[in-house]
């Protein structure tokens, strides 16, 4: 994790971010000028969107009530983000760096609505491995050396019963390659239950898979990239447990919801849904 020197404070001031927006995605992103950042560039994060308070309470009413999930109100985003953010660095996962006593000051800005993090021009995964200029093997070998890592802290989250450590909204768009060092982020929301992260690091896996199949839009390529996540995931009986998760959830409500999912909505029956992945990836696993 970054931080400044003990005992300064430097402080931002900006009368209008505008000209610094990097992305809007429900948040602000904004790459503004910062002498001590990387680059002489930092990027404040500000959680308050263009919703309104009653889409916040309504999917606040969603993710507490139906997904077990956490709050959506933006300070409550910002502070499980950085509890994120601490516990992942922990355990000897990368994150991006913030800079917790630089202190911003913009007009109409809330308290504790924004957070200052490094500025991290790294290439994601769903860019990586969509790149069909870098061979396959260079991709395979990448692959080969996040499926342990990625097996490790979903072993570390089951036997710490710690949701936290798994990736809520699990894609290849929200890991990072920067200076030869896998990067995480997007930790806004999080899973909840300590009892049920067996079945969280299950969605996560299946998630992945899902989100890596689209991006390499070749199902026999896909294929290998299964194979080789197989070979290099230790915990065979997790991998083995998706298709529980998908097709016989012990929650008879979730299990009931799902098979009304796969009858009837024609997505279910894509090559690269939930349960496709979840019946293809078996036929790798051993007996």
């Amino acid at each position: 994790m970054i931080a400044v020197p003990e005992g300064e404070s430097p402080m931002l001031r900006f009368d209008d971010l505008s000209p610094y927006l990097l992305l809007k995605n429900g948040n602000y992103l904004y790459k503004v000028p910062y002498e001590a950042g990387r680059d002489g560039w930092a990027v404040l994060k500000v959680y308050y969107g263009d919703r309104t308070w009653f889409q916040y309470l309504s999917k606040t009413f969603g993710n507490v009530v139906l997904a077990n999930q956490t709050g959506f109100f933006p300070r409550t985003r910002r502070r499980v983000e950085l509890e994120c953010l601490k516990l992942w660095a922990d355990n000897d996962f990368r994150v991006f760096g913030i800079y917790p006593e630089v202190q911003v000051e913009v007009p109409g800005l809330p308290e504790e609505g924004w957070t200052l993090f490094e500025w991290a021009p790294g290439l994601t995964f769903v860019d990586y491995f969509a790149d069909e200029s870098v061979p396959v093997d260079v991709r395979l070998k990448t692959w080969r050396e996040f499926v342990p890592e990625w097996a490790r802290r979903h072993r570390i989250a089951v036997d710490k019963r710690e949701p936290r450590l798994i990736h809520e909204n699990g894609d290849l768009k929200h890991v990072m390659i920067l200076d030869d060092q896998l990067v995480y982020f997007d930790f806004e929301m999080v899973f909840r239950s300590p009892t049920r992260v067996k079945e969280f690091a299950a969605r996560e896996i299946l998630s992945y898979l899902k989100s890596l199949g689209k991006t390499l839009a070749n199902e026999e390529l896909w294929e290998t990239f299964v194979e080789e996540t197989v070979q290099a995931y230790e915990d065979k009986g997790q991998l083995r447990y998706t298709h529980q998760f998908a097709y016989a959830n012990p929650n008879l409500f979730l299990r009931a919801a799902r098979a009304y999912d796969r009858t009837f909505r024609p997505r279910a029956q894509k090559p690269f849904s939930k349960y496709s992945v979840a019946r293809r990836l078996q036929k790798f696993l051993p007996t």
